[in-house]
């Protein structure tokens, strides 16, 4: 056996880049919501929401024949804003309802434990085993009442409706008329209790006030008889004494007025320049001043007069002499004017001074008098005022108490009928025409959940989509059904123009070295578990290469179960186990098939150390050494996850080709053999889709085996070639 034509191959190279995939995501094609996979799905198991539906709706059906019957009878009342009102103490005037709080308070006195009692006692509802199963406490039974009662305040308006539920539609109805009955006596009970003991409360502070007004009336007597000062009784104010003050203060007042007066004239007086008889014009007209004020207009008459003088004549001319005559006479006379006056008025100032101080000390004595005289008033007076306070305070209870006996015999409640209940014709639950969709919805919901689960405990993949997401890798062909039994042949000789063999011609396309790696040759077929159609994917697309004038060998690497060569396998030849182990020549293993350019090379007899031998340094050597005779070299390995005999082989070919075959492989089994391929170097291209359908145990499908027409190839020179009379085809010799 020749050493292989390049060391590097010995050796497991880094990963190489995939060469089929355009994007670096290879799923990123893929829609997200896949609807064919969807209503797959659906018409698989679609079956158990329509179990879940009609499990659900048989279930319905019985509780709704099991279920007791419930009738609701309604109402509703009216609140009105002015209730009677009677008294203004709080507590015992009668509910009013003005405030949505107050409503709230009524609609939630009617639903009371108190009301509810009332209503269970006057309908005999502790006794009634229909109602509430035997031996029930009281308040077991006031709760399931509770229950069965609706109070609520209509939105908007002053109505509150009432509802009850009962087994017994009659029933049902006298319970709802029993509660507003019930309510208005609960709220004239309770207003009665309150009036009796608000008499009892103003009774004894009637008596306590009475006591306290015919004592104070009694002080007040008493001060009378003990204080007999004229006008006690009369306003305040009156009286002697007082009149006599008022009228001193009175003649005081004027006296200080006249005073004040005559000395404002007095100082004016005082004050008048001979030179200026301006001065005079601060002087009040009065009898005095009127003299001077006349003097004092003929002066400045005068004065204007001898200025018109002194523009015409001198001071010698004789009419400018008399009028300066008459000018001096004039201011003489209004000197002595002034001074005459400023002494009456300085006599009438002290007139009147001393009348305000006779005044002044005439009114200090009357002051001393009125102010004796005005305490025992104020005496009188407040013994006055605490008699009529008492009077009024007794009088004030004494009506109250007088309207509290009256308020127990009047209406309290303010609520009256607005809608008086009816007697229920039909039931109101079970209601069907909500329980049945519901139960339908509820089934379908329960049968979509099972379904979920179901697919997801399932794994399986059954869309190429699912498998391209599983790998990470993109779908390369996809093979359509075959017929039954055509399941081992090689659909590319026994039926050329099938679906099935156009789908291995584009096969052939996709994996067709690029011009610019001319030298990747080697494929490699794998799967995940056994059972995926690995083989019939190798064989066939070998013998595509084949039929386009490669030449192929087809490499059966499976040496854990009899595969593509089980036909071949003989006691006198050898197999690939025998060359790897050193035991034997690769020729004698290697035979021309029925297809031109098309060889097979054996696995040999089974062995059990294949994964060793698989990891040595000659499988590579075999490899280079068939790279001189073939063009192709296809690989049919052993499954991924079944043994690590894949894994050795994927590190030395060109390109993996994963083999996933619908309903029989699981995602995270794909996942996994994909990861796998991947770490140990190999380099996944991509996956090739089977559609052929999984065949049950007893129904096995034929597994395919390469057809040969000569035995294997001689251990040195040439041989003719398969099919050819004449010798033109060589055959490779494997050294």
């Amino acid at each position: 056996m020749t050493s292989p034509r390049k060391s590097e191959s010995l050796v497991p190279a880094t990963p190489r880049s995939t060469e089929l995939a355009v994007a670096t995501e290879p799923t990123l094609y893929l829609p997200k919501v896949e609807v064919g996979r969807l209503l797959g799905i659906l018409l698989r198991r679609g079956w158990l929401i329509i179990l879940g539906m009609v499990l659900a709706v048989a279930a319905m059906t019985m509780y709704v024949k099991t279920a007791p019957k419930i009738y609701v009878s309604t109402g509703s009342v009216r609140v009105s804003s002015h209730a009677p009102r009677v008294l203004n103490i709080e507590g015992l005037s009668p509910e009013d309802s003005k405030d949505l709080e107050q409503l709230r308070t009524i609609e939630s006195d009617m639903k009371s434990s108190a009301v509810l009692a009332r209503i269970a006692q006057a309908n005999g509802l502790f006794t009634a085993t229909d109602f509430a199963p035997a031996g029930s406490s009281e308040l077991t039974v006031i709760e399931m009442l509770a229950h069965r009662i609706q109070v609520e305040l209509l939105r908007g308006t002053r109505k509150i409706g009432i509802s009850v539920e009962d087994t017994d539609p009659q029933r049902a109805k006298r319970l709802v008329l029993s509660l507003v009955s019930e309510y208005e006596s609960w709220i004239k009970d309770n207003t009665d209790e309150l009036t009796r003991r608000a008499g009892e409360g103003l009774a004894m502070e009637e008596e306590k006030l009475r006591e306290s007004m015919e004592t104070a009336e009694g002080r007040m007597q008493e001060f009378r008889e003990a204080h007999p000062v004229p006008g006690l009784e009369g306003r305040e104010g009156s009286g002697p004494v007082t009149d006599q003050l008022g009228t001193l203060n009175s003649q005081l007042t004027q006296a200080k007025s006249e005073r004040l007066r005559l000395e404002s004239e007095y100082e004016s007086f005082k004050k008048f320049d001979p030179e200026d008889p301006d001065s005079l014009g601060g002087i009040a007209n009065t009898s005095r001043s009127e003299e001077v004020l006349s003097i004092s207009r003929a002066l400045q008459a005068k004065e204007l007069e001898f200025a018109k003088i002194k523009e015409r004549y001198l001071f010698k001319h004789p009419a400018y002499k008399e009028v300066e005559r008459e000018v001096t006479s004039l201011k003489a006379n209004l000197v002595e004017a002034v001074r005459s006056a400023g002494h009456a008025l300085e006599k009438s100032y002290h007139v009147a001074l001393e009348n305000e101080t006779k005044l002044q000390g005439e009114v200090e004595g009357a002051r001393t008098v009125a102010i004796g005289v005005e305490g025992v008033r104020s005496k009188f007076d407040a013994l006055k005022r605490d008699a009529e306070a008492a009077r009024e305070m007794h009088a004030t209870v004494d009506k109250r108490l007088r309207e509290t006996t009256l308020t127990g015999v009047m209406a309290a409640s303010a609520i009256a009928w607005a809608e008086p209940p009816f007697v229920p014709e039909k039931a109101s639950r079970p209601a069907k025409k909500i329980l049945f969709p519901l139960a339908a919805f509820a089934g379908m919901m329960g049968g979509l959940t099972l379904l979920v689960a179901t697919e997801l405990k399932d794994g399986r993949v059954r869309d190429s989509a699912s498998a391209a997401r599983a790998t990470g890798a993109p779908l390369l062909a996809s093979l359509p059904p075959l017929q039954a039994g055509r399941e081992g042949d090689m659909v590319l000789l026994s039926d050329p123009a099938s679906p099935t063999a156009e789908a291995f011609r584009r096969l052939r396309a996709v994996l067709l070295p690029p011009p610019a790696k001319p030298e990747a040759r080697t494929v490699l077929f794998a799967s995940a578990v056994p059972g995926e159609g690995r083989s019939l994917c190798a064989m066939n697309y070998a013998a595509s290469l084949a039929m386009q004038g490669q030449r192929t060998l087809l490499l059966d690497a499976d040496m854990r179960r009899p595969g593509l060569s089980r036909e071949h396998v003989r006691g006198e030849f050898g197999g690939l186990g025998d060359y790897l182990s050193g035991e034997s020549d690769p020729a004698k293993s290697c035979f021309p098939t029925a297809l031109p350019n098309l060889y097979l090379l054996s696995s040999g007899p089974m062995r059990d150390d294949a994964a060793e031998l698989l990891s040595g340094t000659r499988f590579p050597a075999l490899l280079e050494d068939a790279y001189r005779w073939f063009d192709a070299v296809v690989i049919d390995s052993p499954p991924v996850l079944s043994v690590s005999d894949a894994l050795a082989m994927s590190r030395y070919a060109d390109r993996v080709c994963l083999v996933v075959r619908q309903n029989a492989s699981e995602r995270k089994n794909l996942r996994k053999a994909a990861e796998m391929i991947r770490a140990s170097g190999g380099n996944l291209v991509g996956f090739v889709w089977n559609e052929l359908p999984v065949r049950a145990k007893g129904h096995l499908a034929p597994e395919p085996v390469v057809p040969y027409s000569h035995s294997a190839l001689a251990g040195s020179g040439d041989t003719t070639g398969p099919g050819s009379a004449s010798g033109e085809n060589t055959s490779p010799t494997i050294t």
